[in-house]
């Protein structure tokens, strides 16, 4: 969950017409902003540091996931996965999870499949068939996604589309470049665009056929 900004302190409206006080309510201020700012785990801290990248949430970065609102009290993100449209073309859907999204939280989305709507435009999901996926942290630019068995079970061209979902799934995610596949656990290839078998890591541009 995002952290929640402090709360302003009750009673303190401004000090205009108590110059006495001024340096007063200052000091007070200052120590419940540092009190506020421990509890959150921010803790004191003389200079500035810097974060890197990996160690930013999702979408803090990138820009098509800013947090928005769509109930009172319940921060979401808006992310995208990959379904199948006209002539096994990928095409792209919005979906809105919890900020900040994880990516598991995206590929969970893609494992629920077209929603009615969707499916009433036509748009199927090969990847949702196979059941849930696992999935690892990004390692130089790289996702683990770890298939059920039932994934071998898909035919050749279902096969080729599942995987060029996730591959366009995760690589909406900051930071994800690649996806190196397994199959119940065990490193595995899978086919890439053209249907040969590689062990990847697989890119967009291994699909780039399939891009809508």
């Amino acid at each position: 969950m995002a952290p929640r900004a402090p709360s302003a302190i009750p009673g303190c409206r401004g000090t205009r017409g108590l110059p006495l006080l001024r340096a007063a309510v200052i000091g007070v201020v200052a120590v419940a902003a540092a009190a506020g700012l421990a509890g959150c785990g921010l803790g004191a801290q003389s200079n500035p540091q810097a974060l890197s990248s990996k160690d930013v949430p999702y979408g803090l970065l990138a820009p098509a996931s800013s947090p928005r609102t769509s109930v009172p009290g319940f921060v979401v993100a808006q992310v995208t996965i990959y379904l199948e449209g006209a002539n096994e073309h990928l095409v792209p859907v919005h979906r809105q999870v919890a900020w900040p999204a994880s990516l598991a939280a995206i590929l969970n989305e893609l494992v629920d499949g077209p929603t009615g709507r969707e499916s009433s435009r036509g748009l199927v999901s090969p990847a949702s068939s196979v059941g849930p996926l696992g999935v690892g942290p990004v390692k130089r630019g790289v996702v683990a996604v770890d298939l059920p068995v039932s994934f071998e079970n898909l035919g050749g061209a279902d096969q080729i589309v599942a995987a060029a979902q996730i591959v366009f799934t995760v690589t909406t995610f900051f930071g994800a470049r690649g996806v190196l596949f397994f199959v119940g656990g065990q490193a595995a290839q899978v086919p890439n665009g053209n249907g040969s078998l590689t062990h990847g890591p697989s890119t967009r541009k291994d699909y780039s056929a399939l891009a809508g």
